[in-house]
């Protein structure tokens, strides 16, 4: 095991908050990664973690060393990345996204791109959870939502507005909700990605958070969809995602007096300041993309 490998070893265990959890996504003995843990701190002359028996935190010097380790890992990367193919414009990009956005959006329109660059490779990882850029080793992230991350370049590229919708005959048995006192006695579907049991569920919007009751948790979109379709109760989706099945006559908008949440849509990437000139492309055309199907 070499230097870079136990640097890449101690960004994990930092992330992660625990050398068990480390070990078992890199697939190694838990010895292992506490031995490169313990060799960089001899060989530094520094403690990097304060240790518990429920717990793993960074020192203060933990944490300097961490800005220092991600970056010469993320150089390590680039370095490792620039062979003849980056200059002959073949390669490829790992991207992160929301799954309905990779499959709605993005997926539907890659032909555009291949045309300009058929020897470059696109691998998607959509999940409705937030991808990781660094855990995951991904080039670049969209993210919807607020983003904090101050080891990333965040590139801000649209909002998208969130829509309240029924299915029709989910209002045709329990009635179009006019106020929001209404909703005690409505159904909403409830998500989360943990799958956490809760006992209510709610409404977001610009304003206001309502308080209603729920009878189906489910734990991706594709699912929440589907309730919503089914007429099991009311959700909230992105305007791109809710305006098709709107215009079809699938779901009903409500509450469009109400202002809507807001989500701003972000680009993440590394701050690198050299990229192959693919990437770059990728990069633009993804933005003008989105900005204009968001």
């Amino acid at each position: 095991m070499d230097k870079i490998d136990r640097l890449k070893i101690f960004c994990l265990v930092a992330e992660k908050q625990s050398f068990a959890q480390a070990a078992l996504q890199l697939g190694l003995p838990r010895s292992n990664v506490t031995y490169a843990i313990q060799t960089l701190e001899k060989e530094y002359e520094v403690l990097l973690f304060y240790r518990t028996t429920r717990k793993v935190a960074l020192t203060h010097e933990g944490s300097l060393f961490y800005d220092e380790a991600v970056r010469l890992v993320t150089q390590l990367k680039e370095l490792n990345r620039f062979k003849t193919h980056v200059r002959s414009q073949e390669g490829k990009i790992s991207i992160g996204m929301p799954k309905r956005l990779a499959t709605q959006v993005l997926i539907p329109h890659l032909s555009a791109f291949y045309q300009r660059y058929p020897k470059v490779k696109v691998l998607v990882n959509g999940s409705d959870d937030f991808s990781n850029l660094i855990e995951q080793q991904l080039d670049c992230v969209v993210r919807v939502g607020q983003v904090q991350d101050e080891y990333l370049l965040i590139r801000p590229i649209s909002q998208t507005e969130i829509w309240t919708v029924a299915a029709p005959q989910y209002l045709a048995e329990f009635g179009e909700p006019q106020r929001f006192e209404e909703l005690q006695q409505h159904f909403a579907v409830d998500y989360h990605v943990a799958k956490h049991y809760r006992e209510w569920s709610g409404l977001l919007f610009q304003a206001h958070r309502v308080k209603m009751p729920y009878r189906l948790l489910v734990e991706n979109t594709e699912a929440y969809i589907q309730a919503g379709l089914a007429g099991i109760g009311m959700i909230q989706i992105p305007e791109f995602d809710a305006a098709p099945y709107v215009q079809q006559g699938q779901l009903q908008q409500l509450f469009t007096d109400i202002p809507s949440l807001q989500l701003p849509v972000s680009l993440l990437l590394t701050d690198r300041q050299y990229r192959p000139k693919y990437f770059q492309d990728f990069i633009d055309w993804l933005e003008e993309l989105l900005k204009t199907k968001l």
